[in-house]
């Protein structure tokens, strides 16, 4: 781990963690090895040699479950293959531009006492001429990858989603992507999800809730919150891990977080460029995948592991 701007777990929430999912440091290290030898003979994968950390973080994720980690393994990247529109991820002076102009994409400093990362998504401004949603959901997805991948241990995921700029344009532009987002964010990445709070939820926005929330499984869909008041989430979330302008007392508001974000990706460039290219071969694999896309807006099936 090697984050400036991240808190990370104790030893103790850490081995808190481990007994909670019935393992230990060392069994963790031969599971992962397990996994490691297992996507050595699958020739389609890409080379995970460098990605033990990213397979750590997976089978915390599946719940230290080998076959479970499998299929997320294959997951990833065979949607990361698939839906490069919203996975390939290249900062560009363009790119980071429009990011910190436009979007606030930010992890959280602090862990909450039970180690969860809160992550928070806003829009800086209304203006639909400056809205990109594939963009947006790229900060959002580089932001999981390069943490589970490189910079942080938490326990579970915690979002704040602020839709107070949202217009009716906003929720059009969104519509045609909400199955590859979901398909990216639930089947294509490994983290255990706490709860989702939508703060200013527009009457309009409504339905677009209703059709991701129509997309989720039941035990996901409880955890989702609806508040109508910033003020609210100090029910959930400690005061001291929120910036100033959401009710915190942290000493930094979303946006100056989300330029110390920033920065800190700009240090892991070379990162992203390499994990562009792990990629799969679809020719080379050896057991016809039943996972497949009827549409490119995603229509999938289960994979099945050998």
């Amino acid at each position: 781990m090697d984050s400036n701007f991240l808190t990370l777990a104790s030893q103790i929430q850490v081995e808190e963690i481990y007994a909670e999912l019935g393992t230990t440091e060392e069994k963790i290290k031969y599971d992962v090895e397990t996994i490691m030898e297992w996507s050595r003979k699958q020739p389609h994968l890409p080379n995970l040699e460098g990605q033990k950390q990213k397979v750590k973080s997976f089978l915390l994720a599946c719940k230290n479950s080998i076959e479970k980690t499998k299929q997320k393994i294959e997951n990833h990247y065979t949607i990361k293959t698939l839906l490069t529109y919203l996975t390939h991820i290249e900062l560009t002076n363009q790119f980071i531009d429009e990011m910190n102009e436009y979007y606030v994409t930010t992890p959280l400093p602090m862990l909450t006492n039970d180690a969860n990362r809160i992550t928070l998504i806003q829009l800086k401004t209304g203006d639909m001429t400056k809205f990109s949603y594939p963009n947006l959901t790229k900060c959002v997805i580089m932001s999981f990858d390069i943490r589970s991948s490189k910079l942080d241990n938490n326990k579970k995921e915690i979002l704040i989603i602020d839709m107070k700029n949202y217009t009716i344009s906003h929720i059009t532009a969104i519509l045609p992507h909400v199955n590859n987002f979901v398909l990216c964010s639930m089947e294509g990445f490994a983290f255990r999800l706490q709860s989702v709070h939508y703060l200013n939820v527009p009457s309009f926005g409504v339905s677009v809730l209703n059709l991701i929330l129509s997309k989720l499984d039941k035990k996901h869909a409880t955890k989702i919150y609806f508040h109508k008041e910033v003020d609210e989430l100090k029910n959930y979330i400690d005061p001291a891990i929120l910036p100033t302008n959401y009710g915190g007392t942290f000493p930094k508001t979303s946006e100056e977080l989300m330029d110390d974000w920033k920065n800190e990706l700009l240090k892991h460039r070379d990162w992203f460029e390499d994990n562009n290219k792990l990629l799969v071969d679809e020719k080379k694999r050896v057991k016809k995948s039943s996972y497949t896309f009827d549409s490119v807006d995603g229509s999938f099936r289960k994979l099945e592991i050998d």
